[in-house]
């Protein structure tokens, strides 16, 4: 690591930046401390949370910034094994609850068995589990053994509310700071209302519910965690009225707001509900509307099917594709330095831990303390570079510019993107390495779309990599690549490939691969930046006319897009599937027929996605090719 690097550092560990943000933003809506962490932890934990005193726990400090309005997947984070365990055994509950009651109801009891310490947010994330698998059983039943039932589901969904929220008196409650999670708890108390006949109930609740996102002024990016949701219940009240239109228009806005967020949160749901209103109940304006409605069910109806995916599964308040596992960071970066556990618990100065505890916490059965983690990936030039929001700043404003950049450039809205990147450019510290990185990224992509000049392109992506790798002779694919740097070795790899260099290409791809591999750990999930590499090893697959292979990391690429909230990179992948099969086909023309099959499924499926969520580039990309696949 270069001493420049070291001079200009951003000095601010991550807890400090991450309680900075949050404290800024807590304070510009004028929220008190005791406020803001109602039901969840003290004022005092908070405080020191804010302040960096004490780690930020996934679960919590997720929930505490979506109580703002705030998704906090700008910044890359690290957690206990016993977190990420937690979250996906909630993962195995939210995709069984939808057709495997029997597994659920196991798994949610195994959960407590397991874990007796269990945080407020997670006690009501198993209380709504057991809550819908109820109701889903009374609503099979007559209505009058629903209301029989009534007390004993009323006592649970407004205990499932009271985990997090203990004072909802006299409808306050829509003046506190909530997160989306939260708000299903309320929800499920309104469709409680609706099913023992309570409508004017439940439609307050919905009400307040629908409006409270912008009310409290969250971003956009986050009103699509609870509005789909909201939607759902508005619609059922609406048809209960016979009032078809209001249900469709209701329906139309939540999918709108998934459309233009590339999110299939309770996609299937909406979808059928208003593919099945009648043509003939709605506006005039709405029926042209719900034939698209009705191709877009029939689409994911299949992908689903032929995925093996629940198109019904719940989902969670927290997602990890941000967040790594403590343990395999420590692992990973002492391999790539190529250090024995006896050398790698010194800091340079002296032993941090012993030897028999850094096993342990690389084994996942002990967590280092925050400060002991600190001093421990220092000696491998992390200091400054890891645990921070995406570009070293604390405003939220300067990083959704960020993201938004980044969404442009994904699809491929190249002069759009030029421009926020030179306003972007005003607003941040050019000096702080991260920030550099990103630019260098950003002028190395527009150069090669622009000029073509992949020379120079390669040798900007080398710089900004190397800002926040150290350029030393360890084994790259130990090395522990984040979100940008994923994002840079891939095209760094691509621009190999374009130049013939194809040894280099291969040996890049197949060292972030590797890393990301290591990563999955307990979530099971790929890290941000996967999608990037996934199109950059098909091109250097399908160069190297290795179809099969292509084919088969396409469709396992597909698997792993649909486990995220965010499908926007679905479209691609299952047009390189086409691309790869039809190429296939052509060298096997034994098997042409089944092979023309599978070609014409995946282009469909492709077409579905992108038309879904308005990617006009690939849309008219698909459009150009149509004839090549369908005809």
């Amino acid at each position: 690591m270069s001493d420049s690097y070291s001079q200009e550092r951003f000095t601010c560990e991550y807890n400090k930046v991450c309680g900075s943000i949050f404290r800024e933003e807590r304070k510009s809506r004028g929220m008190s401390l005791e406020k803001i962490a109602a039901g969840l932890l003290s004022k005092t934990a908070l405080g020191n949370m804010e302040s960096g005193k004490t780690g930020w726990r996934k679960v919590t400090g997720d929930t505490l910034f979506q109580r703002l309005g705030i998704l906090p997947d700008y910044f890359e984070m690290v957690a206990s094994s016993d977190e990420l365990e937690r979250w996906r055994m909630r993962e195995d509950i939210s995709l069984l609850i939808s057709d495997q009651d029997r597994k659920a109801q196991d798994r949610i009891r195994e959960y407590r068995e397991r874990y007796s310490d269990r945080e407020p947010i997670e006690e009501q994330f198993l209380q709504k589990a057991e809550l819908l698998l109820l109701l889903k059983e009374q609503v099979e039943k007559a209505g009058s053994e629903v209301c029989l039932q009534r007390e004993r589901i009323e006592t649970m969904a407004e205990a499932a509310i009271a985990r997090t929220v203990p004072d909802r008196r006299g409808g306050k409650w829509i003046e506190l700071p909530l997160a989306p999670s939260e708000l299903e708890a309320f929800l499920l108390l309104g469709a409680v209302r609706m099913i023992c006949d309570r409508s004017e109930e439940a439609w307050q609740i919905q009400q307040a519910v629908w409006d409270y996102p912008r009310r409290h002024g969250w971003r956009k990016r986050i009103i699509v965690q609870i509005m789909p949701q909201a939607a759902l219940l508005g619609m059922e009240l609406a048809l209960q009225e016979k009032d078809s239109s209001k249900a469709f228009r209701m329906g139309r806005e939540a999918v709108e707001m998934l459309r233009r967020n590339s999110c299939h949160c309770y996609l299937l749901p909406l979808l059928e509900r208003m593919s099945g209103i009648s043509e003939v109940e709605l506006w005039e304006r709405d029926r042209a509307y719900r034939n698209e409605i009705i191709v877009f069910r029939d689409g994911f109806k299949h992908i689903y099917a032929q995925e093996g995916y629940p198109g019904y599964r719940i989902w969670q308040g927290v997602y990890v594709e941000n967040t790594r596992e403590a343990g395999i960071v420590l692992k990973m970066l002492r391999k790539f330095a190529g250090k024995s556990c006896a050398k790698a618990v010194y800091d340079g100065e002296e032993m941090v831990i012993t030897e028999r505890q850094l096993e342990k916490i690389e084994r996942g059965e002990h967590m280092p303390s925050h400060e002991n983690y600190q001093r421990l990936i220092r000696q491998y030039g992390k200091s400054g570079g890891w645990m921070m929001p995406m570009l070293e700043t604390d405003s939220v404003e300067v990083l959704e510019q960020w993201q938004e950049i980044c969404f442009l450039i994904g699809f491929c809205e190249w002069d759009r993107a030029k421009e926020r990147i030179e306003q972007l450019r005003q607003k941040v510290v050019m000096s702080y390495p991260r920030v550099r990185q990103a630019f260098l990224l950003f002028d190395a992509l527009i150069l090669q779309e622009y000029k073509r000049e992949w020379e120079k392109s390669l040798d900007m992506l080398q710089k900004a990599l190397y800002i926040t790798m150290p350029d030393i002779e360890g084994d790259k694919k130990w090395w522990v690549f984040q979100r940008e740097e994923i994002i840079i070795a891939s095209n760094i790899a691509s621009t190999y490939r374009i130049l013939g260099k194809m040894e280099e290409a291969r040996r890049w791809y197949q060292a972030v691969r590797f890393s990301l591999q290591q990563q999955k750990g307990k979530s099971g999930l790929e890290q941000r930046g996967y999608a990037i590499l996934m199109e950059s090893v098909d091109n250097y697959l399908g160069q190297e006319e290795r179809y099969e292979e292509a084919i088969e990391a396409n469709k396992e690429a597909v698997s792993n897009y649909l486990k995220q909230p965010e499908i926007d990179t679905l479209d691609r992948a299952y047009y390189r599937i086409a691309w790869n099969t039809c190429k296939l086909s052509s060298k096997q023309k034994m098997q042409h027929e089944l092979y023309r099959k599978q070609w014409m499924d995946a282009f469909q499926a492709s077409e579905t996605v992108a038309d879904l969520f308005y990617d006009e580039y690939i849309m008219e990309f698909l459009q150009k090719r149509r004839k090549d696949y369908l005809m």
